[in-house]
C-alpha cells in the first residue's frame, strides 16, 4: 500500500463518520416531535378502528380507548405513553377532525366521515 492510498482511506473514513454523526444528531433532535406525531397517529388509529365497529364516539369514550397507548422508535429506548387520557383525548379528536377522518354527529359525539 502506498501512502497516498492510506491517506485516501483515512479521509474517506472520516467523511463517512461525519455524515453518520450528523444524521444521528438530526434524528435525536427531531425525536420528541416524531414521538408526539406517532402517538397522535396511534391513538387516532385506535379510535378509527373503534368507529368501524360502532356508529359514534364521544370524547369520554375516546379517553377510554386511548388509555395506556405507548409508542417508541425501534432504534431508541425512549417511549411516549398516554398519561392523562382525559386531556389528550381532546387533542386526538382535533387531530382526527383536521385529518378529516371523523365528523361531528351532534351532541358532542363524532362519527366516521363518509
Amino acid at each position: 500500500m502506498t501512502i497516498g492510498r492510506v491517506i485516501l482511506g483515512v479521509l474517506l473514513f472520516a467523511v463517512v463518520t461525519a455524515v453518520l454523526y450528523a444524521w444521528g444528531l438530526g434524528k435525536s433532535m427531531d425525536q420528541k416531535t416524531d414521538l408526539a406525531r406517532n402517538l397522535l397517529s396511534a391513538c387516532g388509529s385506535k379510535v378509527v378502528r373503534y368507529l368501524k365497529k360502532n356508529d359514534t364516539i364521544t370524547v369520554k369514550e375516546v379517553a377510554r380507548q386511548i388509555e395506556g397507548v405507548s409508542v417508541g422508535q425501534f432504534w431508541s429506548r425512549n417511549k411516549l405513553k398516554v398519561q392523562d387520557a382525559d386531556k389528550f383525548s381532546r387533542q386526538v379528536v382535533d387531530f382526527l377532525l383536521d385529518q378529516q377522518y371523523v365528523e361531528s354527529a351532534g351532541g358532542g359525539s363524532y362519527r366516521l366521515k363518509k
